[in-house]
């Protein structure tokens, strides 16, 4: 399994994510937010309470704010939340009870393929009422994820588009996979055999050109603002790590080393000039660089920049 670390030296490698949200990687984990499109397996009519409260409607009563879910068809609840400063429009993804449904993640991820990967739920989502995920990333997979989740309650669940929901953990395979076909965006080719109703545009959007690249799914993640100022951070906390190293111990000792390198150099020296040759002081320079320096430099530039 990846830890953050492992996260941090793959990304832009064999794990690229857009958009990209720094906050979003756990000490093992990515966590994955909702997008715009849900589909429901379920069916009912559903009326909005305020905030993230919502109930099924039973009978012919209709009052104002209600919405009406049929099996296949996408379930995203648009309601409106007056704030100080203006009237903002929200979206939650409503969970019918008992039932089944498929959320779309807003991030694109693309793998390489000697990586994968397992899902499993947040623990605040699992106390809403929502049945533990249990599903696999493929090695090479380039896209939408498309995560079923399944309310086992007898009342409706809304979770907000955006937040997140599933948290991914990334694992090394012992070797690399070859893909012998290529993975459409969140399996879009498969929503027909499941029952769910998706309109041209929604599909043209999950089905983007880029978004089953790898290359091109990298380029728009480094491209994106937040990743650039994630960049900068993380070297500049490097920085901060190595720095921090340095106490008044190690800098004395550091300074003695310097003064016997210094000291074999100069004993070196003089030597080849009483023998008029420079036998020693190549042989000086040869372990003293390679042997020593070398590896110290080496040392701290990866502690700096990573591999």
């Amino acid at each position: 399994m990846l830890s953050r670390n492992n996260i941090y030296k793959e990304l832009g490698k064999n794990i690229n994510i857009y958009p990209f949200i720094s906050e979003n990687i756990k000490e093992n984990s990515v966590n994955l937010t909702i997008g715009g499109n849900s589909w429901t397996k379920g069916s009912g009519t559903v009326y909005w309470f305020g905030g993230d409260v919502f109930s099924l409607i039973k009978g012919n009563t209709k009052p104002k704010d209600t919405q009406h879910f049929k099996s296949g068809q996408n379930c995203v609840f648009e309601t409106y939340c007056n704030s100080k400063s203006r009237r903002r429009k929200e979206k939650y993804i409503i969970l019918l009870p008992h039932s089944t449904t498929i959320i779309e993640t807003n991030e694109v991820i693309g793998i390489g393929d000697k990586i994968g990967g397992t899902f499993h739920s947040k623990v605040g989502v699992v106390a809403k009422g929502v049945g533990h995920i249990g599903t696999m990333l493929g090695p090479g997979f380039c896209g939408h994820l498309m995560i079923s989740v399944h309310n086992i309650t007898d009342d409706v669940i809304a979770l907000k588009v955006g937040s997140t929901f599933v948290s991914l953990c990334f694992h090394y395979l012992d070797s690399g996979v070859s893909r012998t076909s290529s993975t459409i965006s969140g399996h879009v080719d498969k929503f027909a055999s499941l029952g769910i109703d998706i309109d041209e545009s929604t599909s043209a959007y999950l089905t983007e050109d880029w978004k089953s690249d790898i290359n091109k799914i990298k380029n728009k993640m480094e491209m994106s603002e937040s990743y650039r100022k994630f960049k900068k951070q993380l070297i500049r906390q490097r920085f901060k790590d190595v720095f921090s190293r340095f106490t008044w111990s190690g800098i004395f000792k550091s300074i003695i080393v310097l003064l016997i390198l210094v000291l074999i150099y100069y004993i070196a020296y003089r030597i080849d000039s009483n023998n008029g040759n420079s036998v020693w002081t190549d042989r000086y320079i040869t372990i003293g660089f390679s042997g020593v320096l070398i590896p110290i430099s080496t040392y701290g530039l990866k502690n700096l920049f990573g591999n």
